[in-house]
């Protein structure tokens, strides 16, 4: 039997088991003086390992788009500011017993083998990558930790995060006017599923009650492309709230459903169109401005993004010289035009005014000859009448 007593030696002699998967790592990357911009592509919701299991059942699992993958990592390294991350869900987990599995997949050595041949031309821009749901089942059911192995095999071991990673990029380059600036960042990959929009944002957004103080906060598990900005608020030296940006990214993956149960339900297919988020730090041009009664002001230098497609130029077209030169001709611009208006209408002015005066003139003209006529008509019939009395009194009062 079973006591309290045995209950509180087990719990005393409870030590924490250390067969367990790291929970997270902190990282800080400083990008070289020539780097204006990074491009973060988050690789993920792939399950290599998914060939053709459940074949005799209503509920399909396809398997992931290979050749869209595989055109991204083309694209990916010919992009030389891409930054990758690895996002979990790379390998596939098929429920069942081991026999069960061994039977419906390639063996789990296989999948690390084919996926490090699928990264090996972006390797050099892998930054780290954590575990999904799938390969924390893989661990917790067949005790192999396959991201750790798959980053062993990449000639990457140290940059392997566990279930969640913090990575802060140092900007250092002429945007910054040399000096270091750093963006913080949360990667996570999530948990149970989300199928609308709604649920996927408030998930994200509740990564940043537990971790606070991130400019951009990842996930990658529901398959869901978007990114939401909103904005934090920050004291300052200068009793100011400063207002600062904060992004919350969700991407999207390379299979068609997340897992068999929707595949045959109304359910929307997920998205496989993934992208680059392009991340700079710049000054602010709204840095001195101060709102509400100056209480909330501007950061010196604001963290900015921009979402690029694949299938885009990966060239740079964020040149701010450029985009200061054609600001200062545009600038010059307006100014003349508002100086040909102003001439413009001045002469319409005058134009308006002459025609005015001349009209007023023929106008006055007319009726002044008018009213002279007038008036020598009526004194000549005085005159006359006068000149009738006179005559008419003289010649014995006759009415005239």
């Amino acid at each position: 039997m079973y006591t309290l007593d045995d209950l509180e030696k087990d719990i005393q002699g409870y030590t924490s088991n250390k067969a367990k998967l790291p929970r997270s790592k902190h990282a800080v990357v400083k990008l070289n003086s020539n780097m204006n911009y990074i491009d973060i592509c988050i690789l993920s919701n792939i399950n290599i390992g998914l060939t053709g299991a459940h074949l005799r059942t209503a509920k399909e699992d396809k398997p992931f788009r290979i050749n869209k993958f595989k055109a991204h990592v083309v694209e990916l390294a010919k992009d030389p500011n891409a930054r990758i991350m690895l996002g979990g869900d790379l390998f596939y987990y098929p429920n069942g017993g081991k026999k069960y599995r061994e039977l419906y997949s390639p063996s789990y050595e296989e999948q690390v083998d084919m996926l490090v041949e699928l990264l090996a031309p972006i390797k050099n821009k892998i930054i780290g990558a954590y575990d999904g749901t799938d390969e924390i089942k893989i661990f917790e059911k067949d005790g192999l930790n396959l991201t750790q192995m798959l980053m062993d095999k990449l000639g990457l071991s140290d940059r392997y995060f566990g279930q969640m990673a913090e990575i802060d990029f140092e900007f250092k380059n002429s945007y910054t006017n040399g000096t270091p600036k750093r963006v913080h960042m949360l990667f996570d990959h999530g948990f149970l599923v989300a199928n609308v929009m709604q649920t996927v944002a408030k998930k994200l957004e509740g990564l940043q009650s537990k971790i606070n103080g991130k400019d951009f906060y990842f996930t990658s598990h529901y398959n869901k492309l978007f990114i939401e900005k909103t904005a934090t608020l920050q004291a300052d030296n200068d009793a100011h709230m400063v207002k600062k940006p904060c992004y919350f990214v969700s991407v999207g993956g390379y299979r068609d459903f997340p897992n068999r149960l929707t595949s045959n339900r109304n359910v929307a297919p997920t998205s496989t169109n993934n992208g680059l988020i392009r991340v700079f730090v710049a000054l602010n041009p709204d840095r001195n401005n101060i709102h509400g009664h100056d209480y909330l002001s501007e950061p010196q230098y604001k963290v900015c993004q921009e979402f690029i497609n694949f299938g885009t130029s990966t060239s740079s077209h964020l040149d701010f010289d450029l985009c200061e030169e054609i600001a200062g001709l545009n600038a010059e611009n307006t100014l003349t035009k508002d100086a040909l208006i102003e001439l413009i209408s001045q002469k319409i002015d005058e134009i308006n005014k002459q025609n005015t005066e001349v009209i007023l003139d023929k106008f006055y003209g007319e009726q002044e000859k008018k009213e002279r006529k007038a008036a020598k008509g009526k004194k000549s019939v005085t005159k006359d009448a006068v000149e009738k009395v006179i005559i008419n009194e003289n010649g014995g009062r006759e009415n005239g």
